[in-house]
């Protein structure tokens, strides 16, 4: 961990005299589980808002760390009607490669890891109508880990220098269960935005 904060000082020292941009971004994500919990929740669409600061580093390569406000929902695929919110704060750093397709449309695939920190969530029984924290330390909570961390991995696309749309998938690495079941999270993105201008 210790490399890896190091070596991102250096590309943000280094990039100080490089062309920075700062873009908005909105959309929708599909969270789901691999592990104990895969077969018995189905994804529930959730929200994603943030803004992203792009550091160019060469003439094809940009450093672009982000700060996220992301929902995770899932609901049962079983007979129980379950249903499951939580909300947290992502900071995504991904390294991309720029491509120039046309000279008002521009490509970028990129990789890097994201950060993940669940602040609030409940799980509602509609059934029942009865609901229990979903992170742990709350009375009666599911067990869920706050903590996650994985890799998020994409491609985007810019057009005229000020629209943006982009396609991610993050893999978690950080177990996101219960102590009873395990389980990681998967998460797919469908993200709009634009670039501020310079």
């Amino acid at each position: 961990m210790k490399k890896i904060l190091t070596i991102l000082a250096v590309l943000i020292a280094t990039a100080t005299v490089a062309t920075a941009q700062i873009g908005a971004r909105i959309g929708m994500d599909f969270a789901s589980f691999r592990g104990d919990w895969k077969d018995d929740y189905k994804s529930n669409v959730g929200l994603h808002l943030g803004v992203v600061y792009n550091i160019e580093l060469a003439d094809v390569l940009s450093l672009q760390p982000g700060a996220f406000y992301v929902q995770r929902n899932w609901k049962t695929d079983n007979e129980f009607d379950i249903k499951i919110h939580s909300h947290h704060i992502e900071v995504p750093i991904v390294l991309k490669y720029n491509l120039d397709v046309t000279s008002d449309i521009k490509i970028d695939p990129h990789v890097g890891p994201y950060f993940g920190f669940g602040f609030a969530g409940k799980s509602k029984d509609e059934i029942l109508g009865q609901k229990i924290h979903v992170f742990k330390d709350k009375e009666g909570d599911m067990g869920v880990a706050n903590f996650d961390m994985g890799i998020q991995m994409g491609v985007g696309a810019t057009f005229y220098d000020a629209a943006y749309v982009g396609f991610d998938f993050e893999i978690g690495f950080h177990e996101f269960g219960s102590t009873q079941n395990k389980a990681h999270n998967n998460m797919f993105m469908i993200t709009f935005g634009v670039w501020l201008p310079e």
